[in-house]
């Protein structure tokens, strides 16, 4: 595990994860539902970036992984992930089909980011393996209720309950996964 090789990888990761969801609360704050302000989707814009931030993320995939499995998980998740934000843009694939598809490769990546941090405890500083199990384990935990959820009937008030206990946590996690990255990068020493 060579995390000096990865360290520019992973800051540069995080920040442009971090850029991404920032395009993505902007579009939901300014732009969803609404008459559209730019001449550049938020929503496109944060596909675009994301996808970026996720290529971004193999060579730390590479570095990081504690396994074979592993690595494959996270080198699925990133792969799937940068292709899926301009193949939605580009108008290759609608929504609905992409949406899930991104949905699953996120929990994939989150789960890459647990395991990886649970299985480089002393290898990688308590911050970084701290941050990722809690920012991937509420990614697949809020994940799993949100999606029991949708199991039960439409419009009842313990669906949305469901969905709102189950998503929350997974927000969370999820914005919380690009600084994982951001501190990943910033806790390796220099080459």
């Amino acid at each position: 595990m060579d995390l000096r090789r990865a360290r520019p990888w992973a800051r540069a990761a995080g920040v442009t994860g971090i850029a991404a969801n920032v395009l993505l609360v902007a579009f939901y704050a300014v732009e969803a539902g609404r008459t559209r302000v730019l001449p550049v989707s938020l929503g496109s814009a944060n596909d675009v970036v994301g996808s970026v931030g996720t290529a971004l993320m193999v060579p730390v995939v590479l570095a990081v992984s504690p396994g074979r499995w592993t690595r494959r998980l996270g080198l699925t998740a990133t792969g799937v992930l940068t292709l899926a934000g301009p193949a939605l843009v580009l108008g290759f694939v609608p929504f609905r089909v992409q949406m899930p598809i991104a949905l699953g490769a996120f929990q994939g990546l989150a789960g890459w980011v647990l395991l990886s941090s649970r299985r480089r405890r002393g290898a990688l500083p308590d911050e970084v393996t701290r941050l990722g199990m809690l920012s991937g384990g509420a990614v697949l935990g809020g994940g799993a209720v949100a999606g029991a959820g949708l199991l039960l009937p439409e419009g009842s008030s313990l669906r949305r309950a469901a969905l709102a206990a189950g998503m929350a946590p997974a927000a969370l996690g999820g914005l919380a996964v690009p600084i994982w990255f951001l501190r990943l990068g910033r806790a390796v020493p220099s080459p």
